[in-house]
Formats: C-alpha cells, sequence, structure tokens
C-alpha cells in the first residue's frame, strides 16, 4: 500500500496564517510604541516609511495601523501632507463601552452619581493639599471667571463642570482618579441622556454653580475639611433633584392614567 509524503494542504494554510497573525501583532506592537514615545499630533512617517522601518509588507502594516487606530494611538491620513501620526486616547474609548454595559443592565443615573462622589472627595481632599503654584494659578483664574459670569447657560455649564474636573485631577495630581472622574461624567452623558436635571432648569444651574465655587475656593485656601463639605454637598443635590425629578414624572404618570380611567 503507497502512502503520499505530502504534507495536508490545511495544515500548511494554518502555519502561513499563524504567520500573518503573528506578524501584524508585532508590527502593531512596535507602531503603538513608537507612538506612545511620540509627542500627541507628531509625524511617525509615510507609509514607505514605516514599512521600511519595520521591515513589513504594506498588508501587513495597514493590518496593524488598523489595530493601533482602533486603540486610538495613531491617526492616519491620506493624500497630500498625509501619514501615520501619534495620537493618544481619551477617556471616551473605555466609558463608550462601559456606557453600553450599563444600558444593557437598566442602570440608572442616581448609580454614576453615587461613584461620582467618593471620586470627587478624594480628587478635592488631594488637591487642598497641592503646594503646585502654577495649577492652582488655573484654579485661580477658573474661579476668577466663574465669579465674574453673572449667569450660566446650559452649554456653557456643561462645559465649565468638564474643565473644573479636568483641572481637580490636575491639581490633586492623581492621573488614575482623573480618568474614573472623566469616565464618570462620559457616562452620565450616555446613561443621563434622559434624565438631565439641569435641562430648563437655570435655578439648579446656579446653585450648583455657587456651591462649586464654594469647593473650589476651599481648594486654593488650602481648606481640606470646607472642600471635602462643598464637593460632598455637590453630589448630595445633584442625588436631591433627580429623586425629585423621579417623583414628578411618577405623578404625572399615575395622573395621566386616572385622566384616562375617568
Amino acid at each position: 500500500m503507497m502512502t503520499s509524503t505530502k504534507s495536508p494542504a490545511p495544515r500548511r494554510k494554518k502555519k502561513k496564517t499563524e504567520a500573518a497573525s503573528s506578524a501584524v501583532e508585532q508590527a502593531s506592537s512596535r507602531l503603538r510604541s513608537m507612538a506612545m514615545n511620540a509627542e500627541e499630533g507628531g509625524l511617525l512617517g509615510s507609509e514607505e516609511d514605516l514599512m521600511n522601518a519595520l521591515g513589513v509588507s504594506r498588508p501587513t502594516l495597514r493590518q496593524a495601523a488598523a489595530l493601533v487606530a482602533q486603540d486610538r494611538f495613531i491617526l492616519i491620513r491620506r493624500g497630500v501632507n498625509g501619514g501615520y501620526f501619534a495620537a493618544r486616547p481619551d477617556s471616551t474609548t473605555v466609558s463608550r463601552m462601559a456606557a453600553l454595559y450599563l444600558q444593557s443592565r437598566d442602570a440608572h443615573l442616581s448609580e454614576v452619581i453615587a461613584v461620582a462622589e467618593p471620586i470627587r472627595t478624594e480628587l478635592a481632599r488631594l488637591a487642598s493639599r497641592s503646594t503646585d503654584t502654577a495649577v492652582k494659578a488655573q484654579l485661580a483664574e477658573f474661579v476668577s471667571q466663574e465669579r465674574a459670569m453673572q449667569e450660566s447657560d446650559y452649554r456653557t455649564f456643561l462645559r465649565a463642570e468638564r474643565a473644573f474636573g479636568r483641572m481637580l485631577s490636575t491639581v490633586a495630581g492623581n492621573k488614575v482618579l482623573g480618568l474614573f472622574l472623566n469616565i464618570v461624567y462620559d457616562l452620565t452623558a450616555y446613561v443621563g441622556q434622559a434624565e438631565d436635571v439641569y435641562v430648563n432648569r437655570p435655578e439648579r444651574v446656579e446653585l450648583y454653580r455657587q456651591h462649586r465655587l464654594r469647593m473650589a475656593t476651599a481648594i486654593l485656601e488650602g481648606d481640606e475639611e470646607l472642600a471635602v463639605l462643598a464637593t460632598r454637598r455637590c453630589s448630595a443635590i445633584v442625588a436631591e433633584w433627580i429623586h425629585e425629578d423621579l417623583d414628578e414624572t411618577s405623578s404625572e404618570t399615575i395622573g395621566v392614567r386616572a385622566r384616562a380611567a375617568v
């Protein structure tokens, strides 16, 4: 009986596929490192430059680049003045998936607010201990602008809240807590789209701004106890408004059903 000495074709294809996958993974790892070691927005090179630098083919580079771009570490521009540019992921990369997860499990805005309170409190505590005059000067400028503002419209208020969150984490000197706070802000936008307590409520916007000013002022003065108290009060009033709105919605629903029954 004769036997064939040839290797099975599927096995050869599997080895080729594994080799190609390994080449893509190695190229993406090196490309990601190049991006992380470059300044944000810096040119890493043209497609030809990177093919030569990484020693890979065009299809391998493009597959690797797609993976790295998905992680927001590079930006690819085609055409004149195009090329591969270093980028940095932001909190939305994480929070979008987290928001989808929470939405699929019917998470409520109040749960997100509850998480924000201990994060902001710890950031306020750390920030009040800061001796970095340069970063505290930025916070002082924010406070000055807020005091000079007679009133704040909804969108201006939201932008100021995000700016304050960034400054808070900078003054506190804790990037991890800063990331968590950004994620909470993003989650609030995703999860709480239908539950925003500030829409068409200028009196709430103004009250929250006043509490935020007290918090910022206490941080600038190095008053840790007052900074913590003001931070907790900010979270408490938002929680109160959420429950108020829920009660109003429930009352309206009951009234509609009663009228329908009549």
